[in-house]
């Protein structure tokens, strides 16, 4: 009888390693793409909750935004606790205020136009999203 060993050679165990390091090699930058995706979305919706606060303020203004009366709404009625509010400007016809916000560490711009009933969120200049 012969005694046969079960079980990988070195060199077996060696191939599957760098097989699977290559594989991993190609899915890293997918996953990056991921979690940018995510972060952005992220952004859109708290530029959501932030313009849904803002249009409130509208209507409580009799169709004027109200830098202080947004800024209470949107402390009031959004939970928005990890997300800084830097700043919001009222143009001077009262129909469009620009947000700046922070999320995930990247300063984003909101800017509300309630007279063309538009939204467009911004970073670095570049719209990230438009509705």
């Amino acid at each position: 009888m012969k005694n046969k060993k079960k079980g990988f050679t070195l060199i077996e165990l060696m191939l599957v390693v760098s097989i699977m390091l290559v594989l991993m090699g190609f899915m890293i930058p997918k996953f990056s793409a991921y979690h940018n995706k995510v972060k952005e979305t992220k952004a859109v919706n708290i530029a959501k909750q932030i313009q849904t606060a803002a249009m409130a303020s509208y209507g409580y203004n009799d169709g004027k935004f109200i830098k202080t009366d947004i800024t209470g709404n949107i402390t009031t009625l959004t939970s928005l606790k990890e997300v800084g509010v830097d700043d919001v400007q009222v143009n001077e016809d009262g129909q469009s205020v620009n947000v700046n916000y922070v999320s995930d560490e990247t300063e984003y711009t909101l800017t509300i136009d309630a007279a063309q009933n538009t939204c467009i969120v911004k970073r670095g200049g570049n719209t990230v999203f438009s509705e």
